[in-house]
């Protein structure tokens, strides 16, 4: 780096910890404040705008988090005072015996379909009441007049200390402002002039619950002000919920909440979990109450809660569970009178005290960015204080109550750790952009990493690499041809459009070394394709020479010859010379054998050779051919050798393969005067370079055949 992003990096580190935390803190100052002021709300500029969405997306994470922590974390204990009997269907038809009809009447109401007479209910308040049960509480609001009014309204008031039922409070948003609407039980059942009447009979509590902003059921209100219920009664009037309602009926007002508004509960457990629900059918059928209810004994001093639990009912609630997600609406209000009973009400931590623990958050990003300059263990550092914060909000929650924010402070800490990593990136990156510029017109690509990576080291590594090498012909006649300048200017050109092909396809430049050119794929890092790269490389070389043809002298383009050879291997490679002088490249005898198969290319009239190493690992070798198998000079182990399509093979590049695999059979199995023929009948009828060579080799065999013939030329020339 240069002195003077150095000398700034402290500020610029500081400005980002800075700027996270306050952006943060201010996104949270803005939900917590602004959400509540509903005239403010409305008033939101487009600037504004922007701060509400972020606000909102900021505490649905929040909100996220929390769930997660309920999913996670401890639960409320469940009473087992508490009992469900739900309404499980519509219609029970013929569950019923005649029997069973004549001893309990009501059962017929059943097997009509719901709603049924309210007769059903007040049977149910009289057999429970009588089982001893200590409050009996109806999740359901009879806001209209119903058949079965007068019994249900005798029973309501017979049992009056242990019965309650439930009111809504409707409010809706409309274009005009917020309705408001008290849905209460009709009078017939409960005698009251005025709403405040209703309201403040102990015997009714309103059943609303409000989801958050994201439509899960987090808070409960078990008191409110008439404000808070907007304005549906008189000021001084206190409505209290349906819940508080039980708790007090069962002598146990003071786990009331006293302050009026929403307090976050804890749950005790996903829909179905705990609160086992019990058919309405079963408790009104004699046979039910006898063989599970011991007559009624199960039921004596419990809290009986009684409402639709079928989802055809559609009274269900989201939750922070994942599955199932939905809880049904007498469930939710167990869970309610659950948390009350014993006392598990979570707190949000004071908005002071939420802006220090994001403020805090970025003064350890801070500490992280200066006190660890190695990336991976910054981040490794970032991780663990992110967790740690995790885990002791976990702990709060669980042990304390206590709802400390999580999002905000995690996004602070990674938000900022990360932009400060990304400065210091960036503040590398130019540096390196730099040297790398200076060094790119040395190296290639995939070199010049690695030299960056360890410079000066003179530990070779091991590779399996893919090699390509080409190399002109006549070059001495070239030269006399064209001159000294002239040369340099044909290589220079032939250097350039071989090196875009190799380059093109992820290749490293080994050298070039007067006229021979050696490029490789394998190295300094594993090039799994590297075969096909390589051979997709060879074909567009071949193209690009030959444009490069028309662009000489007749002469010069009658001498224009080159040769291209694809072999592979293990080799070592890595720096090379003297701690003054180095160049970086490969070494091993794959390179010679390399060398000795290009050479061939010369001697069977072929553009491009491939040893059977390199084709082996070809995935699309396209119209081939093997040419030879042969021991090249100074080796002991035959190669074979193929000839793939490419540029400068002929129209009926197919049909030759096919005619020279079966003169080379021949040939093979030591057929030399038949194989002769057949070559020789390849080079009339299309002048194919193999197949001189292998014609005029058939001629020598054929005069002297080898006693152990075994389909392998020995080469005794380079």
């Amino acid at each position: 780096m240069s002195a003077q992003p150095k000398s700034r990096r402290p500020l610029v580190v500081l400005a980002i910890c800075v700027l996270c935390a306050f952006a943060f803190g201010w996104l949270w100052h803005n939900w917590v404040v602004r959400s509540e002021d509903e005239t403010f709300a409305r008033h939101w500029g487009p600037i504004n705008q922007l701060e509400k969405n972020a606000s909102t997306s900021l505490k649905q994470a929040e909100n996220f988090a929390q769930d997660w922590q309920t999913l996670l974390g401890r639960k409320t204990l469940v009473d087992d005072r508490l009992m469900l009997i739900g309404i499980d269907k519509p219609s029970y038809g013929s569950d019923f015996s005649d029997e069973e009809l004549a001893q309990e009447p009501v059962l017929r109401e059943l097997q009509g379909s719901f709603p049924w007479s309210r007769a059903v209910w007040a049977r149910l308040i009289e057999k429970l009441s009588d089982a001893g049960a200590k409050v009996i509480a109806l999740d359901l609001v009879f806001a209209t007049e119903g058949d079965g009014d007068d019994q249900l309204q005798q029973q309501l008031e017979q049992h009056r200390d242990r019965v309650v039922i439930g009111y809504h409070i409707n409010v809706s948003e409309t274009g005009r402002g917020n309705f408001r609407e008290l849905l209460l039980p009709h009078p017939g059942l409960m005698a009251y002039d005025t709403p405040e009447q209703l309201v403040e009979d102990d015997r009714a509590g309103f059943v609303s619950v409000w989801p958050d902003f994201d439509g899960t059921l987090r808070y409960a209100a078990y008191r409110l002000t008439s404000a808070q219920a907007h304005d549906v009664v008189r000021e001084d009037v206190i409505l209290e919920s349906f819940d508080a309602r039980i708790l007090r009926k069962a002598g146990l007002g003071k786990l009331v909440p006293p302050e009026p508004g929403s307090r976050m509960f804890r749950y005790t457990a996903p829909a179905g979990e705990v609160f086992k629900q019990i058919p309405v059918g079963d408790v009104l059928s004699p046979k039910g109450w006898h063989a599970n209810f011991a007559d009624g004994a199960a039921f004596k001093d419990k809290i009986v809660m009684i409402g639709p639990t079928a989802d055809l009912f559609h009274d269900e609630h989201d939750t922070p569970f994942t599955s199932p997600k939905k809880m049904g609406g007498p469930e939710i209000h167990l869970q309610l009178i659950n948390a009350a009973l014993r006392t598990e009400f979570l707190t949000e931590v004071p908005e002071l005290t939420a802006l220090g623990v994001i403020g805090a958050a970025g003064l350890i990003a801070l500490a992280l960015s200066f006190g660890i300059r190695q990336p991976v263990w910054r981040i490794l550092g970032i991780l663990t204080v992110a967790a740690g914060e995790w885990f002791f909000a976990q702990a709060m929650h669980d042990q304390r109550g206590l709802i400390l924010p999580i999002a905000a402070p995690l996004m602070t800490l990674l938000i900022a750790g990360l932009a400060v990593l990304a400065y210091d990136f960036v503040l590398e990156r130019l540096e390196r952009v730099k040297l790398r510029h200076t060094m790119g017109f040395y190296f290639s690509p995939r070199v010049l990493e690695a030299v960056l990576a360890d410079p000066g080291s003179m530990e070779p590594k091991r590779a399996d690499v893919t090699l390509l090498l080409t190399d002109l012909r006549n070059s001495t006649p070239l030269a006399e041809a064209l001159g000294p300048q002239g040369m340099f200017e044909m290589l220079n050109q032939v250097f350039e459009v071989q090196t875009k092909a190799i380059m093109g396809e992820e290749g490293n430049l080994e050298h070039f070394l007067g006229d021979q050119f050696l490029s490789y794929w394998g190295a300094p890092q594993p090039q799994p394709e590297g075969a096909n790269q390589a051979m997709r490389a060879a074909q567009k070389l071949i193209a690009a020479m030959e444009g490069l043809r028309p662009r000489f002298s007749p002469e010069v383009a009658k001498l224009f010859g080159y040769g291209v050879a694809l072999h592979s291997g293990g080799v070592l490679v890595g720096n090379k010379g003297s701690a003054q002088r180095l160049d970086y490249g490969l070494v091993g005898d794959v390179v010679n054998e390399a060398a000795r198969i290009e050479a061939l290319t010369k001697y069977y009239g072929a553009k491009l050779l491939v040893s059977s190493v390199t084709f082996s690992a070809l995935k699309e070798p396209g119209v081939h051919r093997l040419i030879d198998r042969v021991i090249v000079k100074g080796k002991s182990e035959p190669v074979e050798l193929f000839e793939c399509a490419n540029p400068c093979t002929p129209e009926d590049y197919d049909g030759i393969c096919r005619r020279y695999e079966m003169a080379y059979a021949a040939y093979v199995d030591g057929g030399f005067a038949a194989a002769e023929t057949l070559f020789e009948a390849l080079v009339r009828g299309s002048s194919d370079g193999p197949s001189k060579a292998l014609a005029a080799r058939c001629a020598i065999l054929k005069a002297d055949p080898p006693a152990d013939w075994h389909g392998v030329w020995k080469m005794d020339a380079k």
